[in-house]
């Protein structure tokens, strides 16, 4: 009797608004988490995920209200606008941030001539690769097929605005294929990478500056059992250090001559000569430095006296990385390959290693 009475002051019973509560809790945090899955994989930022969610979010509540509440929410909840309409939305937001995260990677590169010049510069030594990334940026190590030359390339998070990687993902991509694909980038566009966790494309979005022109292209990605070298740190016994154009058109010019090349430092200078069968040739630099041109100065650190024989064919590839810096630093050492690294903005690079001829190998 005392039941029957309190229900008619009160309707509402309350292990079934307990029930309802939870009912609608659980669905938040399923939802929310879908919603993170959708919001990684399409690739929203910052306040769009969030505005994405909130969204969403509102429109759950109004599916409940409609189907399950059949428009009476006040007989369903004790409190309908808490219990219903804000209910955990917090508490489901922490669901949606890390599926958010977990499904999603992103670089945005503020001019995509950057990646175009350093695949281009590579290509020709090798073919598949993977491209490492995790929480410091993009990297990228890689052997030619003769296992003469090593590439090495670092891209650094800070070279990118935003960068976002979660998690270590190694994206597997045939450089010809991006090659392709990156002709399609005008120099000034602005170039997003995106991947998910574990995924079978990488997505790369174009972006024009000037207009309102967006290209999106997916390339399939590759399985690439592919072992990562350690590089030891080596102190060299001479390091110089020139103009990119400079190093250029010295491999250029000995290169109609012969297929190698040696590089002699001493306290006079570098020297680069070559002998071949129409004849020999050499080009010799001096330490010197400019005030007004300091890009122009050749600058040589040196140890000990050191010189090595390297293939010019080689040494011409590296040399299609001089559009990503003015300058190129060489460091040798006696029975160590030698380095030529390009540097870029925010201390990325891009690094080749030349194993020495030995002997007169050719």
């Amino acid at each position: 009797m005392n039941d029957e009475r309190e229900l008619a002051i009160s309707p509402i019973v309350m292990t079934s608004v307990q029930h309802n509560t939870q009912v609608v809790s659980n669905i938040r945090n399923l939802t929310a988490s879908l919603f993170g899955v959708a919001a990684g994989t399409l690739g929203f930022e910052s306040y769009t995920g969030f505005i994405f969610y909130l969204v969403g979010s509102f429109i759950v509540s109004a599916l409940i209200f409609a189907f399950r509440a059949e428009g009476k929410p006040t007989e369903y909840f004790h409190r309908s606008l808490g219990d219903l309409w804000g209910g955990e939305v917090l508490g489901g937001l922490s669901s949606f941030v890390l599926t958010w995260t977990l499904f999603y990677g992103l670089a945005r590169l503020h001019q995509a001539i950057v990646l175009k010049k350093v695949v281009d510069a590579i290509k020709d030594l090798v073919q598949d690769c993977n491209f490492d990334c995790n929480d410091s940026g993009i990297a990228l190590q890689a052997m030619d097929n003769s296992h003469v030359a090593l590439v090495s390339m670092l891209l650094r998070s800070e070279a990118f605005d935003p960068f976002r990687c979660d998690r270590n993902i190694a994206l597997g991509i045939n450089l010809g294929s991006l090659t392709k694909v990156l002709r399609a980038a005008q120099n000034d566009d602005q170039l997003t990478v995106k991947a998910e966790d574990a995924p079978d494309v990488v997505n790369l979005v174009f972006e024009s500056p000037s207009s309102d022109r967006i290209s999106e292209y997916d390339i399939k990605l590759m399985d690439i059992d592919q072992e990562h070298l350690g590089i030891p740190e080596t102190d060299y016994a001479a390091t110089i250090q020139l103009p990119a154009t400079e190093f250029q058109r010295i491999c250029r010019d000995l290169s109609a001559l012969s297929e190698s090349v040696s590089i002699e430092c001493t306290k006079e200078g570098v020297k680069f000569s070559c002998t071949g069968d129409i004849g020999s040739g050499s080009v010799q630099l001096r330490a010197s430095s400019t005030v007004d041109k300091p890009e122009e100065n050749i600058d040589i650190d040196l140890t000990e006296p050191v010189a090595l024989t390297f293939s010019l064919k080689y040494l011409v590839n590296f040399c299609k990385a001089s559009g990503l810096s003015d300058r190129v630093k060489l460091s040798l050492s006696s029975e160590v390959p030698l380095l030529v690294e390009y540097g870029m903005q925010n201390n990325s690079y891009l690094r080749f290693y030349l194993a020495p001829k030995i002997g007169d190998e050719e």
